[in-house]
């Protein structure tokens, strides 16, 4: 793309006087200069025509020219679009921004295509073309003292001789089309942001679950559902043979855990993120021939962001989620189991009726949604809590993950 520079000239139309003293419609006279020759005069209250050819292998490629200009003392560049005209493209930095300072006009030309990527350049803010503005007094003969800018109503934007549209948003397609400290906005256009995208958490998870304690205290469930009964007597794994009876779900204490997440921001009010866990409290017994419980655990999620580009500024921020992942659970809650006496019980130490503490290993999946709110006191910091109730399978349970935290931006 670079290479077509070689082709690309430019014509400069710098404030200069004809030779009979008038000014034609359009402007001061003609001054074709080379690519390599970045520096004209003109005078006060007169627009600086710029017309761009471009080469024929660009032309057909190309669908914007815009002039990144920037006065004397100005702190700010400021971007016209040029008018088309076949392969060439025209257009004026207004009489009214001229005006009368004197000094160094700066200016330099980038050629966009469809998508908003940059093809070409000529100049650039290191190196611009410079027209430099001098007071009539100066010019002497050449001086257009009677050039006065015109009423912008009766020289309206986009007709020819007219000054160029000054546009805000310069489209671009990466971060490459983009400068002057600017970066490509998802929406496809150049921007000025400290909106941090990628943000290092760390927090602290506490797991509590709801857990079927119907029937979990049978041989058949504590060896094949993952649930451990043990007597709350003499703490001895409760091996007999229990009656079935509709008891309810019981509240149970799981697993504290240290997790370290990353996320980054994908959209304005979009991000995706990945949580590593492990727990440090909370592990229940492991019974003769079971598998160990894993401590490790590590999920996946989706976060909508509500509010207006919360992440451009400081303050309050909410925020849903959904996740998955890996983990098991160990949940432990409380019950009583009451003798079968049809059967005969090898355990002995059993009353009819006791009181038992009923462990649940849940894992390894899980999948839930969760909501959570935080603050930001800075750009790059931010503290929050967060609730999230998942799904747990194929050992089921359901279980709520209070979790709260602060994460770094960068």
């Amino acid at each position: 793309m670079r290479a077509g520079l070689a082709a690309l000239w430019v014509a400069l139309f710098p404030a200069l006087a004809l030779a009979d003293g008038g000014p034609s419609e359009l402007g001061p006279g003609v001054l074709r200069l080379p690519v390599l020759e970045r520096r004209a005069e003109q005078g006060i209250l007169t627009p600086v025509p710029i017309t761009v050819a471009l080469p024929a292998e660009l032309a057909p490629k190309a669908a914007r020219v815009l002039v990144h200009y920037k006065v004397w003392g100005d702190p700010d560049w400021i971007t016209l679009v040029l008018s088309r005209r076949g392969a060439t493209w025209t257009g004026f930095i207004p009489c009214l921004e001229v005006s009368t300072i004197t000094g160094d006009v700066r200016y330099y030309l980038r050629i966009h295509d469809a998508e908003g990527s940059v093809l070409a350049s000529a100049g650039s803010r290191v190196t611009p073309f410079r027209v430099t503005v001098k007071h009539d007094s100066v010019l002497g003969q050449r001086a257009q003292t009677k050039a006065r800018c015109p009423d912008p109503s009766d020289c309206p934007r986009g007709l020819p001789g007219c000054p160029s549209e000054a546009i805000k948003e310069i489209p671009c397609k990466s971060d490459r089309d983009c400068e002057g400290g600017t970066s490509c906005s998802w929406r496809g256009f150049c921007e000025v942001t400290a909106r941090k995208t990628s943000w290092l958490s760390l927090g602290v998870e506490q797991d509590f679950g709801l857990v079927s304690t119907t029937g979990a205290c049978s041989i058949q469930a504590q060896e094949n559902e993952g649930t451990a009964c043990f007597r709350e007597l003499d703490g001895a794994n409760y091996a007999s043979y229990p009656v079935y009876t509709n008891e309810p779900l019981g509240p149970a204490r799981g697993p504290t855990r240290v997790l370290v997440g990353f996320d980054r921001l994908v959209f304005y009010d979009t991000s995706v993120g990945v949580r590593a866990g492990m727990a440090l409290w909370g592990e229940g017994p492991t019974l003769r021939g079971a598998a160990e419980f894993v401590p490790w655990s590590l999920s996946v999620r989706a976060t909508r962001w509500f509010g207006d580009d919360l992440f451009v500024r400081p303050g309050f921020r909410p925020f849903a989620f959904v996740t998955a992942g890996y983990g098991q659970f160990d949940l432990v809650t409380h019950g009583s189991v009451r003798e079968d006496p049809t059967h005969v019980s090898y355990q002995g130490g059993n009353d009819l009726e006791q009181d038992v503490e009923i462990w649940k290993r849940a894992g390894d999946g899980f999948a839930g949604l969760g909501a959570g709110a935080g603050y930001a006191p800075t750009l790059d910091s931010f503290v929050f809590g967060e609730l999230a109730v998942v799904q747990v399978f194929p050992f089921s349970a359901t279980v709520i993950t209070p979790t709260v935290g602060a994460a770094i931006g960068f």
